[in-house]
């Protein structure tokens, strides 16, 4: 039986990035920007490596490599470990781009992305871009991909704190300056950038035209679903997507966390304290783990989990 996982955070100071989240969540790194803290990752790009217990110095993919059925429980048919979390803090916006889904990846190559973000914390101005105004033909869209213009054709959403958005693969996107998010997504780096602000970065112009959804209007926010409310606890379903869920718990008082059976979680602790985890950090639960209680003094987390 494995037990509850801390991984080292693995930061990225990519040319955006801000000082947030050492600064919220009170880390003691990295010096200089912070852009992205990957919190769960089995990836290449950003491996986690796990920094408590026995299995102290393990890779996540070591991990679900040597214990796979003991970490995925009724999950153990991925063949790698299927999700990545992510804090992204934007001191300066991102660039405009889509990541391919599952169909458009396995024609074309790449790696599969669907994401969801929850904003953390935004400034008074803060927007994020999140698909197409209507009635815009794709030959306009293709006509001002490369340029600012770009921009004018998006939804523009200004953003607070507690918005959930929903970036499904071949959704265009950028998430604006002043936004500090938490992010779910499918476990891939393959990010196809069509506007970068003149910043002299590569631009993926033709892979991107291969995946990106031309006739996407839909409203990407959404509404939070209320699951429970006790004298304990409140539970909410912030977003529910093919492949991960994530609920907002805010805890009054020490429960025994009942765990999803046979199914591995992770969770994020936003607020209050928690003795197994500092604020600010993600916990993986195991399938086969002991039973955990959260002892607390007002805590809220975030649960994420496949559906």
């Amino acid at each position: 039986m494995l037990y509850p996982l801390l991984f080292k955070p693995v930061y990225k100071d990519y040319i955006w990035g801000g000082n947030r989240i050492p600064k919220i969540f009170h880390r003691t790194g990295p010096p200089g920007k912070c852009a992205e803290s990957w919190e769960v990752s089995d990836h290449p790009d950003g491996m986690s490596v796990i920094e408590n217990g026995p299995l102290k110095g393990l890779t996540l993919h070591e991990l679900f490599l040597e214990h796979k059925e003991a970490l995925m429980g009724k999950d153990s048919h991925f063949e790698r470990f299927p999700l990545l979390i992510k804090i992204i803090d934007a001191a300066e916006s991102l660039s405009v781009q889509v990541h391919p889904n599952d169909e458009t990846a396995a024609q074309f190559g790449g790696e599969a992305k669907t994401e969801s973000w929850v904003v953390l914390d935004a400034t008074e101005k803060a927007s994020v871009y999140v698909g197409l105004k209507e009635n815009i033909s794709k030959e306009e869209i293709l006509q001002k991909l490369p340029t600012k213009e770009i921009l004018s054709l998006m939804r523009t959403i200004p953003i607070k704190k507690g918005d959930v958005i929903f970036i499904p693969g071949g959704r265009l996107h950028a998430i604006g300056a002043g936004s500090l998010v938490f992010e779910v997504q499918q476990n891939s780096n393959t990010t196809y950038r069509v506007y970068d602000y003149d910043r002299g970065r590569p631009l993926h112009l033709e892979q991107a035209k291969k995946v990106m959804f031309y006739d996407d209007t839909e409203d990407p926010l959404k509404t939070p679903l209320p699951l429970e409310k006790t004298k304990g606890y409140i539970r909410t379903e912030l977003i529910r997507t093919p492949y991960f869920v994530i609920e907002k718990w805010i805890i009054y008082h020490t429960i025994p966390w009942e765990k999803l059976e046979d199914k591995m979680e992770i969770l994020f602790i936003l607020e209050g304290e928690i003795s197994l985890i500092p604020t600010g950090r993600s916990l993986l639960l195991p399938a086969h783990c002991a039973p955990l209680e959260i002892p607390t003094r007002g805590v809220t987390l975030f649960r994420v989990y496949l559906p």
